[in-house]
């Protein structure tokens, strides 16, 4: 069996800052003073974007770098511009025995996330979760983003997988538990302090209260 994994309110707990003045003041700090903070906006809102795509905002770390004369690479400016709106970012208890209790069943692990792969990828090196999936893929990459059914098809075509063969496990009732269905795939829900509210009702083909029950239910298998 294939285990698809979302990232960010799944296995990684994290909490960010981008609104605030104190963090635009560090990102102005670092062009020369200059507000970034409006220019941003309009630059993460002129990409012209197909339904369900997805902004890369390596692009936008671009554009900001050159405008502004800022003395980094877009890459190093992506680096700092999410350290300094991280607040919390740490694997929720439980993450790794998760992954561990799959490999030990015979399960296949992948990541397919809605992330942005300039902030992502660094992420998973600090967290130690780069080497632990079989096959990664990031909604920035591809320019679709969960729910849309593009964004898994691809995930299908890239790995060489067949939804029937695959379960998908987030924390997200639409993005993760209804995409998952348009698919073709069951899902698994874990509710976390980041998982949406939403009105209408989603049922998730099995529903866990956390890391560790998901872990003995797939012990048991």
């Amino acid at each position: 069996m294939n285990y698809l994994f979302d990232l960010y309110g799944t296995l990684i707990d994290i909490r960010t800052d981008e609104k605030s003045g104190a963090f635009w003041k560090k990102i102005s700090a670092m062009c020369n003073g200059k507000p970034v903070k409006e220019r941003y906006a309009v630059l993460c809102a002129a990409q012209a974007l197909p339904e369900g795509g997805e902004i890369d905002l390596l692009t936008v770390m671009q554009k900001i770098t050159e405008e502004f004369g800022c003395a980094y690479s877009a890459a190093e400016f992506a680096e700092k511009f999410r350290e300094a709106s991280i607040k919390k970012l740490r694997l929720f208890d439980g993450t790794n025995e998760l992954l561990a209790t799959i490999r030990r069943t015979g399960g296949k692990l992948y990541l397919l996330s809605n992330a942005q792969a300039c902030f992502t990828y660094g992420e998973l090196e600090k967290l130690d979760l780069a080497d632990k999936f079989d096959g990664i893929m990031l909604s920035s990459e591809i320019g679709f983003k969960k729910p849309s059914k593009k964004f898994f098809d691809i995930a299908f075509e890239k790995f060489g997988l067949s939804p029937k063969e695959c379960v998908y496990i987030g924390n997200d009732l639409r993005d993760d538990v209804e995409g998952a269905r348009r698919a073709g795939m069951r899902s698994i829900y874990i509710p976390t302090a980041q998982s949406g509210r939403y009105p209408e009702k989603i049922e998730p083909d099995v529903r866990v209260k956390n890391h560790k029950e998901l872990i003995k239910l797939l012990s048991a298998r």
